[in-house]
């Protein structure tokens, strides 16, 4: 059984899963969209009280002791004739709202992303969205220029047969190469520096030759990007600001 609830830190709105299955002990973590506590099957009410109280303690010491943990909660608000910046290029966000059941978006002339969302919904469900929109829209848009950035590396320095290149808003990883010769980019590294991209593309590239993290996969890397290293701790710091 899973229950929803939340906590705020900060003035940061915190979602809490709480999850009761068969255990004998008690668990917090914190995963990329939410804070999770597992109970046992048989807590009383007064019991998982008590746990969610010893959760805001323990959350709270988590976020002061890395910072980092508690920004990815902190909603991103778009706003009308605001700039997006997205793989170096400043868009407009043209944002009105009127009598409609979705949220849709384009890119129109000058730059300008027309997004048009229904009316009667709350700030938090309007920005998320307008996220989910904008983030296919800039994926289709940007698609032609990862997929030259591919193949550059790719002709360059593996000469390996790729059957796809696709990009979309993937949370649990930032790339994959599938069996079937089909590199996969997450759309959150267009907001990345773009030896950052580079490297995640060069990482799914080599998987084509190696589809494993072996020893030899890993030469395989640093023979094209020799400092392939800093791009990890990048993406360990600072990965969870990408995002739509």
């Amino acid at each position: 059984m899973v229950r929803s609830s939340h906590l705020v830190f900060y003035g940061i709105k915190v979602p809490v899963k709480i999850k009761l299955e068969w255990r004998k002990t008690v668990r917090y973590s914190i995963a990329k969209k939410s804070v999770n506590i597992l109970l046992p099957k048989f807590y009383t009410k007064v019991q998982i009280i008590s746990e969610f109280e010893k959760l805001k303690l323990w959350c709270n010491k988590q976020f002061i002791s890395d910072p980092s943990l508690l920004e990815r909660f902190r909603a991103i608000t778009y706003e009308n004739n605001s700039i997006f910046n997205i793989y170096d290029q400043d868009f407009r966000l043209k944002i009105s709202n009127e009598e409609r059941k979705t949220c849709s978006a384009h890119i129109g002339k000058h730059k300008d992303v027309i997004i048009k969302c229904p009316n009667n919904i709350d700030n938090h469900t309007q920005n998320r969205l307008v996220g989910m929109v904008i983030s296919r829209v800039f994926s289709n848009y940007f698609q032609k220029d990862i997929e030259t950035r591919v193949n550059y590396y790719n002709q360059k320095y593996f000469q390996e047969e790729i059957e796809a290149i696709r990009l979309k808003n993937n949370q649990s990883n930032w790339g994959s190469c599938s069996t079937k010769r089909n590199i996969n980019l997450s759309s959150r590294l267009l907001f990345a520096p773009r030896d950052v991209l580079d490297y995640v593309i060069i990482h799914e590239l080599s998987h084509l030759k190696e589809m494993n993290h072996s020893p030899r996969f890993w030469k395989i890397v640093s023979d094209v990007m020799p400092e392939y290293e800093e791009k990890e701790v990048w993406l360990t710091n600072y990965g969870n600001t990408l995002r739509f």
